[in-house]
């Protein structure tokens, strides 16, 4: 296939990027102007990017022409809630107008799968008797970064009724992996520990709220599912992928200082507590697997050791 990524220079766009050319297809992404693309390099010339501002429709129609994608891949968001926090307009920006603007410029292609990559998020707070979470749970959001992605659903599949634009709908619970950036708490951990071990910092990690439980997938794991879902997956449907098991958010951080050999004390900081938050969180991955015989394979205890050494090389 002829594959469009939007987001392609960010942490799952890159891997997403990298299993498609595996897999033999031509990949052509969307990056924001002035963007790294460090962890494009080791694709080189497998992978043409070019450079749109998606909330400016001509700077994506621009970026766009010429383009002859069978499929597209809308990753390009404001991924993190910390940040749609501090900025909701930028986060509302980027997440829903810019999904606007790239659904009207793909509305006259002939493409076989527009994947809208969502966010379990938009389930918001959930009563335990609710898990794990299946995609006919109702959409509650509690924060403006799910509130954007919710709003975009809407949208995306007025998209699919109203123009027959063949839209299917992802909602990725937490993924995790080598190359994720700051703002995520395994991520933050372990670029904590790593900077600690280079003797960069003080042997001191500051945390916040160590007592939710959350669905983690391996971003590897995560992508071979989207590359999946362009082939399998029915338009006018939304699908969740999870591991279907929570992990305590401290248990994550005591696996990652158990790969290391540094003495590090963990300190709270209620600085790092967010507004809202919801305790637990396990999806149900049922409708997607039946659909694609998907299941998660790699070893939660190989994805942060992985992730920890990316930080560590990258320091």
């Amino acid at each position: 296939m002829n594959c469009l990524v939007t987001g392609i220079a960010g942490f799952a766009g890159s891997h997403l990027a990298k299993r498609l050319v595996e897999e033999g297809h031509k990949v052509v992404g969307i990056a924001m102007p002035g963007e790294s693309l460090r962890r494009l390099q080791p694709l080189g010339s497998a992978v043409e990017t070019r450079f749109a501002d998606i909330t400016d429709a001509k700077s994506l129609a621009g970026a766009l022409e010429g383009i002859e994608a069978d499929c597209a891949f809308h990753l390009a968001a404001v991924a993190s809630v910390p940040a749609a926090f501090a900025a909701p307009e930028m986060a509302f920006r980027v997440n829903t107008l810019g999904t606007v603007n790239l659904l009207e410029a793909m509305r006259p292609a002939r493409l076989k799968r527009f994947l809208y990559i969502s966010s379990a998020d938009v389930y918001g707070h959930v009563a335990p008797e609710t898990l794990p979470l299946r995609e006919t749970q109702a959409l509650r959001p509690a924060s403006p970064y799910s509130a954007s992605k919710a709003a975009s659903e809407i949208i995306a599949l007025q998209y699919w009724r109203a123009y027959a634009l063949p839209v299917v709908i992802l909602r990725p619970f937490n993924h995790t992996g080598p190359g994720q950036g700051f703002g995520f708490a395994p991520s933050d951990f372990a670029g904590a520990i790593a900077r600690i071990e280079r003797g960069l910092t003080m042997p001191r990690l500051a945390v916040g709220n160590l007592e939710s439980y959350r669905d983690f997938t391996d971003v590897r794991d995560m992508v071979r599912a989207y590359a999946l879902a362009a082939k399998l997956c029915e338009a006018g449907e939304v699908y969740n992928i999870s591991s279907g098991r929570s992990v305590r958010t401290g248990d994550v951080l005591k696996m990652l200082l158990s790969f290391s050999t540094a003495r590090i004390e963990v300190v709270g900081d209620p600085a790092r507590q967010r507004p809202s938050d919801t305790p637990v969180v396990t999806g149900d991955h049922s409708k997607f697997s039946a659909r694609t015989l998907w299941q998660p394979e790699i070893p939660f205890e190989k994805t942060l050791r992985d992730l920890l050494d990316s930080y560590r090389t990258g320091v």
